[in-house]
């Protein structure tokens, strides 16, 4: 994963597809730290007073990744103080500028598994746009082929998200963070 700068903020950053569990663990992670939890599509949906399928139904995907710029810039800019868990919407690393932003606002944790455990996560939520209609199994197949190398690019660490639990999971995140952050390696 590149470059070893130290980010300007100590924020949590947790990224991936959807199903993953980046809302999921962000929550038990913020329970275990006390760090505020910020997750990146629910504040785009209280900002906009939309909900993700509405914003790409009635702007498309591209105003949408607009929008977590905008996001991520403000995060960025803000004066470093209370450490947040940032959970993120799966496709924020498409943009260049969102990866370079990311890396900047703390630790990055890539959260994956194997499609099949992704499709079965998916299965009965009406809220994920890119999987609407036939075939979410090749899709979430595709995504991950067109994401997987933005993913290891922005992430400090990643984890397999398919065997632990979500308390298991929470805790190996807070330990490779509290790693990362005292200056060894995650």
């Amino acid at each position: 994963m590149p470059d070893s700068a130290r980010p300007r903020h100590t924020h949590t950053v947790l990224i991936g597809l959807m199903g993953c569990g980046k809302s999921t663990i962000g929550r038990e992670l913020s329970r275990r730290t006390g760090h505020a939890l910020l997750d990146t599509d629910a504040l785009i949906e209280e900002q906009t007073g939309l909900t993700i399928p509405e914003l790409f139904e009635r702007h498309g995907e591209a105003h949408f990744r607009r929008l977590e710029t905008a996001l991520l810039r403000y995060l960025h800019e803000e004066e470093p103080g209370v450490p947040y868990v940032i959970s993120t919407g799966g496709g924020i690393i498409t943009r260049p500028e969102n990866r370079r932003l990311l890396r900047g606002l703390g630790f990055v944790v890539w959260l994956h598994a194997p499609v099949a455990v992704l499709v079965q996560r998916t299965a009965h939520t009406g809220n994920r746009p890119l999987l609407q209609g036939t075939d979410p199994e090749g899709k979430l197949a595709r995504l991950l082929r067109e994401r997987e190398a933005f993913y290891r690019e922005t992430a400090h660490w990643a984890l397999d998200v398919s065997r632990p639990g979500i308390r298991e999971a929470a805790e190996l995140v807070d330990e490779a963070a509290r790693a990362f952050f005292s200056g060894g390696a995650a």
